[in-house]
């Protein structure tokens, strides 16, 4: 299935068409307390580059699912002032760097608070902590299918609030 965004003016573009050779060279604002963390995880993953595409596919769930709280202002929202920020400058894939303004657009963040949030769910293990806490994901095994269900669940964990069926065969 192919991902596909319709904006206003009825364009339409899907980002598996993207080209990829055709970099884009953006600038992030990291607080200084997040310097040195970001620097490990990015040489455990080699770039920015490809941090950057590790954050928003591993969390794309959270990020699409309302998990993550959306500013209700009508500006945009930005960094808390005073965290002494430090330029980091990188190319990330376009398609990357187009979801996150979709995302920027969407939770009404800048794309650099967008960031440092990825960057903290990441450093708490915040995937690892939902799935510990609430089971997500449990294989049920229709004749030569697998069906994955996602759902939560109410605060006294009886009754579930949604459910989102996925399935692979």
């Amino acid at each position: 299935m192919k991902s596909k965004f319709i904006f206003q003016n009825k364009q339409s573009a899907e980002l598996s068409e993207m080209e990829e050779a055709v970099e884009t060279s953006c600038t992030l604002l990291i607080p200084e307390e997040y310097w040195e963390k970001l620097h490990i995880k990015i040489e455990s993953y080699g770039s920015l580059k490809i941090y950057f595409a590790y954050l928003l596919s591993k969390y794309e769930i959270y990020l699409k699912s309302g998990i993550v709280p959306y500013s209700s202002r009508l500006k945009t929202e930005y960094q808390v002032k005073g965290q002494n920020l430090i330029r980091k400058d990188f190319e990330p894939w376009k398609k990357d760097w187009f979801m996150m303004k979709l995302y920027r657009a969407a939770f009404n963040f800048s794309i650099n608070k967008l960031f440092v949030l990825l960057l903290r769910l990441d450093l708490i293990n915040f995937s690892e902590v939902v799935e510990s806490a609430v089971n997500l994901n449990f294989p049920v095994e229709t004749g030569k299918e697998w069906v994955f269900q996602y759902g939560g669940f109410s605060e006294n964990r009886k009754v579930p609030q949604y459910e989102r069926v996925f399935q692979f065969g």
